[in-house]
């Protein structure tokens, strides 16, 4: 019997992100699907897994986070212009008041999350 190949917890990750299914992870490590499963029931492979993939997402955030004021001008730009199609005019304005709207009520969330924080950490400290 052949002995199973040693894949970092590292490589398991990386091939997990990359790949849509445990499956195709699985097959790009060389390992079988059963010894994913059975890694990814550890503690230890979860914080790995977990930490990889808050990184990926924080990564796209900050992507994102840079591309807004351009996607506001883009919208605004179409709102203002008085040779577009009315409807399509409406539907950018829209666009900015409920995406105006989304993101007043997550700054007053994240304001009242760091408020709160402050009095816990006062409690504590």
């Amino acid at each position: 019997m052949a002995k199973a190949k040693a894949v970092s917890d590292e490589e398991l990750v990386v091939a997990l992100l990359d790949h849509g299914t445990i499956k195709e992870a699985a097959q790009a490590v060389g390992l079988a699907e059963r010894t994913v499963y059975e890694r990814m029931t550890q503690s230890d492979f979860q914080a790995v897994y977990r930490a990889a993939k808050n990184d990926l997402i924080r990564a796209a955030v900050v992507n994102l986070n840079k591309r807004i004021q351009s996607a506001v001008d883009v919208i605004a730009e179409i709102m203002e212009d008085q040779e577009t199609n009315p409807a399509v005019r409406l539907q950018a304005a829209q666009t900015l008041l409920s995406n105006a709207a989304k993101f007043s009520t997550r700054l007053q969330t994240d304001e009242a999350a760091v408020v709160s924080q402050r009095e816990i950490d006062k409690f504590f400290i």
